[in-house]
């Protein structure tokens, strides 16, 4: 393994365990205000039938990673929502934009409040094979739109998912797309 990709496994172990312990800390708050866990908020790892399936869609090695380390129960939301394997599926496979954009190598994982899409793009990747993430508004994409209609929308908004789950876990992730 060279030593890019050994730093970049390093960060992403740094934005998993940044990102776990926030989940927790906000956890054991609302297990403080309501006597118990949330029925929706749990993160364990994933199982390897789900593994398997998200392998199959075409899900990005960095992003089974991270679903092995700690995939959420449905979903895990702070100001945005990143989504269990079942429910990404569903969003590449079934609902718009992500069954528009997973054929163009887009692959839908987390959204916005409004349902916009954060994705990762994997017609991208840097030397150490990791791929941008980006955000496409939920309203402006077809369902059977082509790449050069899709491509105005794309707006990068992490250069990789260690550094969005950063985002994620701080707050700072941008929310709002762009509309071409």
């Amino acid at each position: 393994m060279s030593a890019l990709a050994v730093e970049s496994l390093r960060i992403m172990k740094d934005a998993v365990h940044a990102l776990v312990k926030r989940f927790q800390q906000e956890e054991d708050a609302y297990r403080i205000k309501n006597g118990g866990r949330h029925p929706q908020r749990q993160l364990r790892p994933a199982s390897a039938e789900d593994i398997q399936r998200a392998e199959q869609a075409g899900f990005p090695r960095e992003l089974l990673d991270f679903y092995r380390e700690c995939e959420p129960a449905d979903y895990i939301e702070f100001k945005q929502r990143i989504w269990s394997i079942n429910k990404a599926l569903e969003e590449n496979r079934d609902y718009v934009p992500g069954c528009s954009l997973s054929p163009h190598g887009f692959i839908v994982f987390a959204s916005n409040i409004c349902g916009d899409a954060y994705c990762i793009d994997t017609n991208v990747a840097t030397a150490d094979g990791q791929h941008p993430v980006v955000l496409f508004p939920h309203d402006a994409i077809d369902e059977d739109a082509s790449l050069s209609a899709i491509q105005p929308f794309r707006l990068e908004v992490a250069t990789s998912l260690a550094d969005f789950l950063v985002k994620f876990t701080n707050e700072t992730l941008a929310n709002e797309p762009t509309y071409g």
